[in-house]
């Protein structure tokens, strides 16, 4: 029993130092009670995807369809039905009673205005439990996202302080996020909620790339929106021209696209590269101790690389060279042809044809010397029969 508690406070001890996010759905029908709680008591809820399956028979309103009619004039006019949701999207509703909380709870028919509209159906929500320390909260801080060799973060959230409850005004809120080297920054607006002084934004949220405002806004979309940097580098800057403002404010999920630079192994160059693939040749004479061979590639997964880095330097090869040439020359053709980048099939059949055929030209030259040693040997015996009876007359 000790041995147990042990367990469960070191597995809270280690949740809480290294962090903590777990994704979750919750599923129900339109009238169901649906319940969004999260296991870990310091994890807070965001709202990551909302979506309504009505059922097919109950309601005609399935879909932002339009259709034509004749009106009493003559004319041809089209009349669209109406949106996939309600005038409160159910996200709205979710964000303003679930977002930032450790847990809440929703019924789709009555908590959500304007549901009458589609009938009976399914709701499925999903959202991310996330603990404080995955969360940045304070204005005016810079987040450098994970190194090339180390095992950090390359992801994370941002929120102003006072979420979910208020958001403080007449100042900027900044946060700036720093990438690796050919790197970009992938941001969602999860939840937006500003004081909004029609037709224009008194409150404002801006995204800015090297200094330009790349998007700003102050409603939610649905889906969220999605902004991603041209660079290794974006800024958020929240503004306000209140003190305190009753509204949430923000709450935007970051993440790194792209894997970082590579720097390229020493007697060695770069053969080919894009978005999810890097290939290397060690120079003439030279292989890679890992793969015994001159050709090394190395894929890109998310925001990390598939390979222990830093890249293992070339060292003096033992393969003949002329073999390894060809290798080289096939699979840069193949790319300059057009090769998918991503197939590494092709050059391994290639590499395995020219190891077989090199094989196969050493045995029959082996056994071509192997015959003609036979042949000289028997040529010898013959000789040596011919000759002894001439040796014994002229004795």
């Amino acid at each position: 029993m000790l041995v147990f508690l042990w367990i469960l406070t070191l597995s809270y001890l280690w949740t809480t130092v290294t962090g903590y996010e777990e994704i979750v759905e919750a599923q129900g029908c339109h009238a169901c009670r649906l319940l969004l709680t999260c296991r870990h008591l310091t994890s807070i809820i965001a709202i990551l995807k909302v979506d309504f399956h009505p059922d097919h028979s109950s309601h005609i309103f399935e879909a932002n369809i339009g259709f034509s009619n004749f009106s009493e004039n003559g004319l041809i006019e089209t009349i669209v039905s109406p949106p996939p949701f309600p005038p409160v999207h159910p996200r709205d509703v979710l964000n303003q009673r679930c977002s930032g909380l450790n847990h809440c709870s929703f019924i789709f028919s009555e908590d959500c205005p304007g549901s009458e509209f589609f009938g009976s159906g399914n709701i499925s929500i999903q959202y991310a439990c996330i603990t404080e320390d995955r969360i940045h909260k304070y204005c005016n801080s810079v987040i450098h996202l994970a190194e090339l060799h180390t095992k950090g973060l390359s992801e994370g959230y941002i929120r102003n302080p006072g979420y979910p409850r208020f958001y403080s005004g007449q100042t900027e809120c900044k946060w700036k996020i720093i990438g690796q080297t050919n790197q970009r920054i992938r941001l969602t607006i999860l939840d937006i909620s500003l004081v909004v002084d029609r037709p224009g934004c008194s409150d404002i949220l801006e995204i800015k790339d090297t200094g330009q405002v790349i998007y700003s806004t102050c409603y939610q979309d649905h889906p969220p929106s999605e902004v991603i940097s041209g660079t290794e580098s974006i800024e958020i800057v929240l503004s306000s021209s209140h003190k305190i403002n009753p509204r949430r404010g923000v709450l935007i999920h970051y993440r790194a696209v792209g894997c970082p630079e590579i720097n390229i192994p020493n007697d060695a160059y770069l053969v080919y590269r894009n978005n999810s693939l890097m290939i290397f040749s060690c120079c003439l004479g030279y292989q890679f101790p890992d793969t015994g061979t001159r050709i090394k590639s190395v894929g890109c997964h998310g925001a990390f690389w598939n390979s222990s880095l830093p890249n293992l330097h070339c060292q003096k090869s033992t393969t003949p060279n002329w073999n390894q040439t060809d290798v080289i020359k096939i699979f840069q053709s193949k790319i300059n042809t057009g090769m998918d980048s991503d197939s590494i099939l092709a050059p391994s059949l290639i590499l395995v044809a020219l190891f077989l055929v090199n094989a196969a030209v050493v045995f029959f030259i082996f056994k071509a010397r192997k015959r003609q040693e036979l042949i000289d040997v028997k040529d010898e015996e013959l000789g040596s029969l011919s000759l002894s009876p001439v040796e014994i007359v002229e004795t």
